[in-house]
């Protein structure tokens, strides 16, 4: 296990997240030991990738947008909802769909 923290540790120093390094040091052996599963199970350097893409600014002719209909995923096949995942990361990987997320109620929350 030492070794695992230890490298978890370096990861999350190298990542900028040092923060996390207290909180992991301050767990319980369980907890900590999840912590640490979770984060090696992480990939960094995909979600570095992924946050500077997202800085770059986009062009959008917004004539070119279309709506689209909604789907129930939970109403899906397995086999179908898989399909359906694979062609949407597809869409969003080749810029052919946004991904928008909103939420309410957020500063609230967070006391903001």
């Amino acid at each position: 296990m030492k070794e695992n923290l230890k490298k978890a540790k370096e990861i999350l120093k190298k990542y900028h997240q040092d923060h996390i390094v207290h909180t992991l040091d301050k767990l319980e052996d369980e907890k900590q030991e999840e912590m640490i599963d979770q984060i090696l199970s992480i990939d960094f350097e995909e979600l570095e990738e992924l946050y500077e893409l997202a800085q770059k600014p986009v062009e959008i002719e917004l004539s070119e947008l279309e709506p689209i209909t909604a789907l129930n995923p939970k109403r899906l096949s397995k086999k179908v909802y898989d399909e359906f995942k694979i062609i949407g990361a597809e869409a969003v990987r080749d810029k052919k769909l946004a991904v928008v997320i909103l939420a309410g109620g957020q500063g609230t929350r967070l006391r903001s």
